[in-house]
This record gives structure tokens, C-alpha cells and sequence, in this order.
């Protein structure tokens, strides 16, 4: 939708379209409306958080300098704004702020033109992803058609160099491809707005070079933008839709995730493990996924084909041929209970 023509209607809650009637359980309404109401403090507060987090780690990289620090800031930073790009995804579900101009605006400006991303093209993007999931409209699975990359079961050495590829930072050019794609989707908005997304990128780059900080931006800015956050992007792309047998019903298509604290921190900020979760039902924000998975999990019919896997590193060992060909065998199963006391519990 064009942003200047954004209004103030609440997003109604629903069931994602790809999964409507096919969902294994589902939530009453009453449910669901308390589960999607909006925080729009908890929203400004999360947002304000990640930013000062990034400032706070640039400041004490610059204080305390060593290479060892530098790449802890470096995968530090790339999962803070692994985590801007998460509250955009929430923003461009409406799930930000009940104002749909400040909601907009705020994914655009704030959230997504600092990653390179604009949030508009990423809505249209998305909702397709959500409506057409793992077909041939759905263009997230059309971008990885022919790519080897994206091919599984793999061997772990290709999976290894993948891997190394993108905290390398060799992988940037993939990033830069989809962006171009999504570039490609400013077509037809308004001439407004394209001067004021450009008109922001020279603004920032203007403000970096006038203050004599522009290797700051470099270092801090856009060397994680283009290793640490592309290696997230493929650990979190995997987990999310790939090496799960695809012959299943389109939610078994899906995976959720058991992260560990590390894992939050670094790879998976902002409950975007849940993801099954958010597939069956994007109307909730992401600060009350963590409920939305108690919730169903204390529904026992919501263990029927769903795919749970503990911990990221287990996702990458279901790449694995022998480990993903045996469960498609049916000699180990990747459906996991959860576990006493774990967040997905």
C-alpha cells in the first residue's frame, strides 16, 4: 500500500491465508484478540533499546580496541540489526503502532532504509511469501529455484563453505541482489517518497563525512551489515523453510526453533524463532509470540506435524544428508516435544 494513503484501521487478526483450514489447531477468537493487541510502548521502547545497543558497542569497541573485540562488535552489531530488520517485519504486519502512517514511517525511516531495505517493497515481498507459501508465487521460494545453495539434504563441506562465505563476507553479493529486486519495486510510488528515502541515504552519508566519522560508518555499519547479518540471514532463511520434508500439509512446511540465550543474542533477537507460530498467525506481535507458543502447545492436537528443532546448530545438522534422509525415512523423527523449562515450553 502506498505509505502517504496509510490509515489509522487496526490490522484485523486472522489465520495466515496459506494456512486457513489446515492448521492442525486453532485458536477462539477470544484468543486471538487478546494475543493481538498492540503495545505501542513496549514497540518504541524495543526500538530505542537496539539502537542505544548499537551505540553502546561502538563506543566501547572504540575504547577498548583489539581485533578480538572488533569481531565481537562486529557479530554483536549484525544481530542488532538483524533485529531492526525484525521490528520492520513487525511494522510491515501493521504490528508496531495502531497509526498506520506512524507505523509505516517508522519501519521505513527508523527500521528498514538503514539495512538497505525498503519496507514498502518488502510488505508486497512478504505477503506473497505468506499467501503462496513454498510455491511457485511465493518469491522467497522462486528466488532459491536452480540455486545449489538451497539444495538439501547437503554435504557438510559445501554447507561449511557457505557458511564461511558469508561471515566473509562474499555472500554481501546475494544481499545486495535481493535488494536490487526489492529496488525494483519502488516503481510507481510516489515521487515524495523516493526523494525522501535517497534523500536520507545522502543526508547520513553527508552528516559521516562532515564529522570525519565515515570509517566509523564503514566499520560499524556496513561490515556487519554485509557478514555477520548475511550469515543470519542463512541460518534463519534455513530454519524458517528449508530441509523439512516438503511432501508434508504446507504448515508442516515450516519450522520453529529452540534458541538458546546465545542464540537470541546473536542469530535469533526478538522471538523470531517462533516461527511457525507467526505463519498461523501474524496478526500477534512479536513480544507475545513466546504466549502465542504456550498457548497452542497446551493444545495437544498443535503437536500433530509440527517441526520443532533444538537449537540452531540442530537446524544446520538436519541439513546434513544422512541426518535429513533418515527422517524422511521415518527411522528418527524431527518433530520435537518441548522440553521442561525450555522457552518453547
Amino acid at each position: 500500500m502506498n505509505l502517504e494513503l496509510a490509515n489509522t484501521r487496526a490490522a484485523e487478526p486472522r489465520v495466515s491465508d496459506v494456512f486457513a483450514g489446515n492448521i492442525p489447531v486453532k485458536l477462539s477468537k477470544e484468543e486471538l484478540l487478546e494475543l493481538s493487541k498492540l503495545s505501542p510502548i513496549r514497540s518504541l521502547l524495543h526500538i530505542v533499546a537496539e539502537w542505544l545497543l548499537i551505540l553502546a558497542a561502538v563506543n566501547l569497541c572504540q575504547r577498548f580496541w583489539n581485533p578480538a573485540v572488533y569481531l565481537l562488535a562486529v557479530a554483536f552489531i549484525g544481530a542488532r540489526q538483524h533485529a531492526l530488520l525484525i521490528l520492520m517485519h513487525d511494522g510491515v504486519h501493521y504490528r508496531l503502532f495502531r497509526n498506520r502512517r506512524l507505523n509505516d514511517w517508522t519501519a521505513e525511516i527508523v527500521l528498514a532504509w538503514p539495512n538497505l531495505i525498503s519496507a514498502r517493497a518488502y510488505r508486497r515481498n512478504h505477503f506473497a511469501h505468506h499467501s503462496y507459501l513454498n510455491t511457485p508465487q511465493d518469491p522467497d521460494w522462486a528466488r532459491r529455484q536452480g540455486d545449489a545453495a538451497w539444495v538439501f539434504p547437503m554435504h557438510w563441506g559445501r554447507l561449511a563453505m557457505l557458511i564461511v562465505r558469508d561471515a566473509s563476507g562474499v555472500g554481501a553479493i546475494f544481499f545486495l541482489r535481493l535488494a536490487r529486486t526489492l529496488l525494483s519495486k519502488d516503481t510507481g510510488v510516489s515521487t515524495g517518497f523516493l526523494i525522501a528515502r535517497y534523500g536520507f541515504y545522502i543526508a547520513v552519508a553527508a552528516a559521516f563525512v562532515w564529522f570525519g566519522a565515515f570509517k566509523l560508518l564503514l566499520l560499524y555499519w556496513f561490515v556487519p551489515l554485509f557478514t555477520w547479518l548475511i550469515l543470519i540471514f542463512r541460518i534463519r532463511s534455513i530454519a524458517e523453510h528449508s530441509a523439512i520434508d516438503h511432501r508434508s500439509p504446507a504448515y508442516s512446511q515450516t519450522r520453529s526453533t529452540r534458541a538458546s540465550l546465545l542464540e537470541h543474542l546473536f542469530v535469533a533477537p526478538k522471538n523470531v524463532n517462533y516461527h511457525i507460530e507467526h505463519h498461523f498467525y501474524p496478526s500477534v506481535p512479536f513480544y507475545r509470540l513466546p504466549a502465542l507458543h504456550r498457548t497452542l502447545m497446551a493444545k495437544p492436537e498443535f503437536n500433530t506435524g509440527v517441526h520443532i528443532t533444538r537449537s540452531y546448530f540442530g537446524v544446520l545438522r538436519e541439513c546434513l544428508g544422512d541426518r535429513v534422509s533418515r527422517a524422511y525415512r521415518g527411522e528418527t523423527s524431527p518433530h520435537l516435544a518441548p522440553e521442561p523449562g525450555s522457552n518453547l515450553a
